[in-house]
This record gives structure tokens, C-alpha cells and sequence, in this order.
């Protein structure tokens, strides 16, 4: 029977990048789920906008709920992969959204007198992708990003090593 080690590594190591991997596309799935359960909420149409600002914000949106859908799943996976330098994009990829939303509300609130917020309330899972999704993508990038964290200690001796079979 074979077996299957990695040289000077703890079978931990490789669970633990499978962990990574897995974090990134769970996130990256669950916010996906959410844009195609209420598309009518992101799938928006500039064009439709009379005013230049708010086809501008509008855009920035969608731009940044893209990249929020689909950049988790990437950086996780190239982290765990041995890129370990690719965790430092998650505030790229975590922070547009929110930070686009509150601009947008803040000009929905400047220029018709409403900030249109109610949507949380009335619609509480967008509490998950407007923050709580942003939130532990942060923590997960200081938590991870720390270049002194046991993960970075076990990652730089494990990112050249090699599968090895034996009987």
C-alpha cells in the first residue's frame, strides 16, 4: 500500500491549506448565492439614471460587487496554494462594496432627501453581504496577513516541498 507524505511537513500543513482554499470559495459561493437570489438588488442599469454621479456610483458598484463575488475564492486559493503575498489584496477586494454602498447612500440621501436603508431591515440577509461578509474578510486578512502567524511559519517551510511516494 502507498502512502503519501510530504517532506518536512506535518500532515497538519496540508489541511490547513485546504482550510484557506475552502474559507475563500465558501465566502466567495455564499455572497455569489445572494446576488443571484436577488439579482433585481445588483444587476442594475446605469444608463437608466438621469444624473452623471449616479451612473458613475452605480457602475462602481457593480464593479465592486463583482469583484467581491469572485476575489475571495481566488486569493484564498492562491494563498494556500504557497502565494502567500496574495492575502495582502483582500481590503481590495473586501472594502470597495461597503464603501461604495455608502457612498451611494449618502448621495441617494444628498440629492432625494431618503438614504434608502430600510432594505436591511426589510431584507436583513443583505446585512451579510453589505457587512459581515467585508468584516471577516478584514479579520481573515489581519489574521493571516501577520507575517509572524504560526500559518506564515508553517507556509515558508512548506511552499517548495515536494509529494513523495513510498510502500
Amino acid at each position: 500500500m502507498k502512502q503519501i507524505f510530504k517532506i518536512g511537513t506535518a500532515p497538519s500543513v496540508r489541511v490547513t491549506r485546504l482550510k484557506v482554499a475552502s474559507i475563500g470559495i465558501f465566502i466567495s459561493l455564499v455572497f455569489s448565492l445572494i446576488v443571484l437570489t436577488f439579482p433585481v438588488f445588483f444587476f442594475v442599469n446605469p444608463a437608466s439614471q438621469n444624473d452623471v454621479v449616479r451612473q458613475s456610483i452605480l457602475i462602481l458598484c457593480t464593479a465592486s460587487w463583482v469583484v467581491l463575488a469572485v476575489g475571495p475564492a481566488i486569493i484564498f486559493s492562491l494563498v494556500a496554494l504557497g502565494r502567500r503575498h496574495a492575502i495582502d489584496a483582500v481590503p481590495f477586494v473586501a472594502l470597495p462594496w461597503p464603501i461604495m454602498l455608502a457612498i451611494n447612500h449618502l448621495h441617494l440621501a444628498i440629492t432625494t432627501g431618503r438614504a434608502y436603508l430600510e432594505y436591511l431591515i426589510n431584507f436583513p440577509i443583505f446585512i451579510i453581504t453589505d457587512i459581515v461578509i467585508p468584516a471577516i474578510l478584514i479579520i481573515l486578512w489581519l489574521e493571516l496577513g501577520w507575517k509572524g502567524h504560526e500559518y506564515h511559519k508553517k507556509l515558508a517551510l512548506t511552499s517548495k516541498t515536494e509529494l513523495e511516494f513510498t510502500d
